[in-house]
């Protein structure tokens, strides 16, 4: 098991499991990454964390947690599954963006990870110089990393950046989602949206679902791909994660109980 030690902080990687809507099963399709600072043996938040370093430093420590999560994904026990990771601005934008990419390339291989399997998640990109960042999605695309437009929802410029990005998956905000799911107006809205989205050759991926009622709308809408607690819980590498395929009446049977996977 692998970890990163940052100061007084012990990094550790934390995996949450992505499902595909096909027909009336959902089946395991990947797992988001994401980091999980301890402090003193106590699991801190991820922004307690970065409010902590010095904001120069954020994309080396963002790039050493990727380089972590890619090193523990093999202790999931779930090989078949892509990886997300995910990749802020400062990751892609920086004048060091190619060098980190290439430490990433240098640790899928040294790994036996398949470039094919990673999707990068990306966010908040509209202030990136053009030039710059047009070869850095040129480095991307070459070696079959997968884009995916995270936060849609939540960034002003969402619509933007996806036709900037042209990525395979656009990502819901959950937190956004929520709210709409609550709306049925807003919820016609977002089909409309979705199909745009579909049409121009993205999968859509909604995150953040809680409730029976979330992943109800969620289907309602045409999601490809959903995920949240209500399906499975983020679990820290080494954990025995049983990633099944969900039976989606199952949940609906008892809209009080809280669908997870368990041992």
């Amino acid at each position: 098991m692998e970890t990163v030690v940052y100061g007084s902080y012990q990094l550790r990687s934390l995996y949450q499991p992505i499902f595909r809507v096909a027909s009336d099963v959902l089946m395991p399709e990947g797992l988001e990454a994401s980091m999980l600072p301890v402090l003193n043996f106590q699991p801190m938040g991820r922004e307690t964390f970065l409010a902590s370093i010095e904001p120069a430093a954020h994309a080396y420590v963002l790039l050493l947690s990727n380089l972590l999560h890619i090193g523990n994904c093999h202790h999931a026990r779930h090989d078949n599954l892509s990886l997300h990771l995910p990749f802020e601005s400062s990751m892609l934008c920086g004048e060091e963006a190619i060098e980190q990419l290439a430490l990433t390339f240098a640790r899928l291989a040294e790994t036996g990870f398949p470039p094919s399997s990673l999707v990068c998640s990306v966010q908040n990109v509209e202030s990136c110089e053009p030039k710059r960042f047009e070869r850095i999605l040129a480095v991307l695309g070459a070696a079959g990393v997968r884009l995916a437009a995270d936060g849609f929802g939540v960034q002003g410029e969402a619509i933007d950046t996806v036709k900037r990005l042209q990525p395979s998956i656009v990502s819901v905000d959950g937190s956004w989602f929520r709210r709409v799911a609550e709306v049925d107006a807003a919820l016609r809205l977002l089909r409309e949206v979705i199909e745009s989205l579909k049409g121009g050759g993205a999968e859509v991926l909604i995150k953040g679902l809680e409730s029976p009622a979330h992943l109800l709308a969620a289907l309602s809408v045409g999601a490809d791909l959903v995920q949240g607690e209500l399906l499975a819980r983020p679990e820290e590498a080494g954990s025995i994660m049983d990633v099944r395929p969900l039976d989606i009446a199952r949940i609906f049977r008892d809209p009080e109980t809280v669908v997870v996977c368990l041992t």
